[in-house]
């Protein structure tokens, strides 16, 4: 089982987020998936079912201890950057 040794792991990150988003939106998704919840990460939605197959990603989408912040890019807009491990 070779992906119980070496799960996959995708980075992204949510560019141009604004201050509303980032008090709203972003901070409950984060804050009700949390590190025990999972996510479904899809690359690209316009990708072949066979494709889809093999990118999407299920698993955590915020480790252990990772808070809800983000970083300010410039004044009206911030980003946040996530790892997903993927979970069997």
């Amino acid at each position: 089982m070779p992906a119980l040794a070496n799960p996959r792991i995708t980075r992204f990150t949510l560019p141009l987020l604004t201050n509303t988003e980032i008090r709203a939106q972003h901070r409950t998704m984060v804050a009700a998936i949390g590190a025990a919840g999972d996510a479904l990460w899809i690359p690209d939605t316009g990708l072949a079912l066979s494709e889809l197959n093999a990118r999407c990603l299920w698993g955590a989408i915020a480790a252990s201890g990772d808070e809800a912040i983000a970083v300010r890019d410039y004044p009206a807009a911030s980003s946040r950057s996530f790892r997903i491990v993927e979970r069997l």
